[in-house]
């Protein structure tokens, strides 16, 4: 039997990027395949967040929250129905009354590197060459691959990164594939990651849907869209990082995937800023246990970082 169909008027707020927007068009298009409600009571509103407007480095303000707090306000006060997120935006505590509910089916997770020269390897890249990127877990990586790269903080959207690579400010940046994907990118070198070299973010590559908890016919119409496999990963993913206490600016990965005999892999790493210092746990799980090993796993991470990482944090 076929979901019946809303008559209601669905609003999907979303950050006012050229990716964002692509990706609440995604979900709306999701919403009319599965007859869920007619295009015309679909209305997309267009949010600026804080993380758009912010030029400078975001180091002191507050992590994650700034690409989506004004979107879950509106949430909150009743001017959006759903709110779609790239997941690894998403903070991992919500403010009370909303919640992440469920996911579209992931892209593909991986992290990618950009660069003006065809390459075919990261070793390839110019001896300390530059490198953009405003992510703590990205930077690491490639510092663990590469010493010799120079880092620097590289903010902006799609677009901006890229128009930012293409006048040669740095040799290369780092995209997820998901995006480049959404966005039909193709005008530079791509060269993916595998997600054992660079873990992704968790959540990374997942359309996110944060709707308010106690409005029943949302969350019907969100289940019903909801990929369970692809959720049930990321809010394993998710655990990890609410057992560490961990946000964006400390270099930290998860990534579950499903094995093909239906076991689940939790991938996971931690690290200090340049890449010397890192402590990767892999384990294996069930869909029956799979919550209790993420958070095993995120208790381990903050065990490290205590122990090791801590003390190098603005040294």
């Amino acid at each position: 039997m076929s979901p019946s169909r809303s008559t209601r008027k669905i609003r999907i707020g979303t950050r006012a990027t050229n990716l964002a927007i692509r990706q609440a068009e995604i979900l709306a298009g999701a919403i009319i395949n599965k007859n869920l409600a007619k295009e015309e009571n679909i209305e997309i509103i267009k949010i600026k967040s804080s993380g758009d407007i912010i030029t400078s480095s975001i180091g002191p303000y507050d992590g994650k929250s700034l690409f989506t707090k004004e979107i879950d306000q509106a949430l909150i006060e009743d001017r959006v129905d759903i709110a779609a997120h790239s997941v690894k935006d998403i903070e991992s505590f919500l403010p009370d009354g909303i919640d992440l509910l469920g996911v579209l089916k992931r892209m593909d997770p991986r992290d990618a590197l950009i660069t003006n020269e065809n390459i075919k390897s990261i070793d390839e890249l110019p001896n300390n060459c530059l490198v953009g990127t405003a992510s703590p877990r990205r930077g690491a990586i490639l510092k663990s691959l590469r010493q010799d790269l120079n880092i620097i903080e590289f903010r902006g959207n799609f677009e901006t990164r890229i128009k930012k690579l293409q006048n040669k400010e740095v040799d290369a940046t780092l995209l997820a594939m998901a995006g480049i994907q959404r966005l039909n990118f193709a005008e530079s070198n791509i060269l993916p990651f595998e997600t054992d070299v660079m873990i992704p973010a968790a959540g990374q590559g997942a359309i996110g849907m944060v709707a308010r908890t106690n409005d029943k016919e949302i969350i019907e119409i969100i289940s019903d869209l909801n990929h369970i496999e692809s959720f049930t990963c990321i809010l394993a993913e998710r655990m990890v990082l609410q057992n560490f206490g961990g946000s964006c600016f400390q270099p930290i990965a998860a990534f579950a995937n499903f094995d093909d005999d239906g076991k689940i892999t939790i991938n996971s790493m931690i690290s200090n800023d340049d890449g010397t210092l890192h402590h990767n746990v892999k384990e294996y799980a069930q869909r029956d246990t799979v919550m209790d090993i993420a958070g095993d796993i995120g208790r381990r991470l903050l065990e490290y970082y205590d122990k090791s990482l801590k003390r190098t944090v603005n040294s």
